[in-house]
């Protein structure tokens, strides 16, 4: 990816947390099973091949309809997006893609997209048991497959894609596992070892509290590096 991906949000908040990807131990993704009628991969495509198509999904975002001279929309994708200032009040800042023809995508159609200072996260719900929150970052792609549990997508595999991939493997697990290691007394040691912000957290005695007051955390947060960070404190809680 082009490293102008890192200059994409020319304005932005720094959460009180910034981590770099040095920062991330990703996993390899873990099969524990699959039985499934899923096609076992997703194609990736560019973002501004895919984005036209999914544009009208975003409440949050527009895609100005005039041209601007030196601009090849071929190749550069500006938007703009609503964001809140310090009062609260609404406005709308513009974003800049460089080379958005070069960026990657998962060739699926998305619920949500979200700009952030470092990146961008679109939400796919891939059926109505597996959610995938894929990032953008100047390296590339990395995809977040979730359980949807209860009305809350759990994190539970990471896929990172290369950057020569044309698609990335469907991930699946072990559901009716997960579901019972979510009832298990929290260990809440392990937890502050692995994100230390928990020790600000109370009330939590389940894996399932635990994980709720992540993913709350985790959307007030503006920083890519940091909600994977979270989504892997998720998955190795429940390993």
């Amino acid at each position: 990816m082009n490293d102008n991906l890192s200059q994409m949000v020319k304005e932005g908040k720094v959460q009180e947390n910034t981590f770099s990807e040095a920062d991330l131990d990703i996993p390899a993704a873990e099969v524990a099973e699959t039985s499934t009628e899923l096609n076992p991969n997703i194609c990736i495509v560019s973002l501004v091949d895919w984005f036209d198509g999914n544009v009208e999904n975003f409440p949050n975002i527009r895609k100005p309809t005039v041209s601007i001279q030196g601009v090849d929309p071929s190749e550069q994708l500006i938007i703009t997006c609503l964001v809140s200032n310090e009062d609260g009040q609404e406005k709308r800042k513009l974003v800049v893609f460089d080379d958005a023809h070069l960026i990657p995508v998962l060739d699926l159609r998305a619920s949500d997209m979200q700009i952030y200072n470092n990146g961008f996260r679109i939400v796919y719900e891939l059926n109505e048991n597996i959610t995938i929150k894929s990032y953008g970052l100047r390296t590339g792609l990395i995809s977040v497959f979730c359980n949807n549990i209860d009305g809350i997508a759990i994190p539970f595999a990471t896929v990172r894609a290369k950057k020569r991939d044309v698609e990335i493997d469907i991930q699946t697990s072990d559901v009716s596992a997960i579901s019972s290691k979510l009832a298990e007394a929290l260990d809440g040691e392990a937890l502050q070892l692995r994100y230390k912000q928990s020790s600000k957290a109370e009330g939590l005695t389940t894996n399932l509290d635990g994980i709720k007051w992540l993913l709350e955390r985790q959307g007030d947060i503006e920083d890519v590096n940091h909600h994977l960070q979270i989504d892997n404190v998720i998955i190795e809680t429940l390993a």
